[in-house]
C-alpha cells in the first residue's frame, strides 16, 4: 500500500508539466495502480498476480473486488497504456497523464478502503 501511495504522490507532483513530466507522471500512475491492485488482491485473496499476463492480473482483481467498483476497469486501462508510456518513445500529453492518474487513484482508493 505504501508503494502505491508513494507512486501516486509522485505522479500527482508532476501532473500538468511538460512532455517529460507527463511521461514520468503517467509511468508512476501505472506503477501506483499495479501496486494498489496487488495490495487489494493480497488483502482479499492472499495472493497477487506476478506474471506478465495482464489479463490474469485483471481477472484476479475482479475476483477481489465488487463488480460495482472501478478498480478492475481502471487497472485494465492502465495496463493497456503500460508499454507505450513506460517503454515508448512518444510523448504523452497532459490530458493522457491526468487520465492515468485518475485511474490509479481509483485503485488506490479501493485499496485504502480495504486496508483499514
Amino acid at each position: 500500500m505504501k508503494e502505491a501511495r508513494l507512486y501516486l504522490s509522485a505522479a500527482e507532483l508532476l501532473d500538468s508539466g511538460g512532455a517529460a513530466e507527463n511521461k514520468v507522471a503517467g509511468s508512476n500512475a501505472i506503477l501506483s495502480g499495479i501496486a494498489a491492485a496487488d495490495a487489494i488482491c493480497g488483502l482479499v485473496l492472499g495472493e497477487r498476480s506476478s506474471g506478465d499476463d495482464h489479463a490474469q492480473a485483471i481477472s484476479l482483481l475482479k475476483r477481489a473486488t465488487h463488480p460495482s467498483t472501478k478498480a478492475a476497469t481502471s487497472l485494465a486501462r492502465l495496463l493497456t497504456q503500460k508499454t507505450p508510456v513506460q517503454y515508448g518513445a512518444d510523448a504523452i500529453n497532459a490530458s493522457d497523464a491526468a487520465n492515468l492518474i485518475k485511474w490509479a487513484r481509483d485503485i488506490v482508493q479501493e485499496a485504502e478502503a480495504r486496508d483499514r
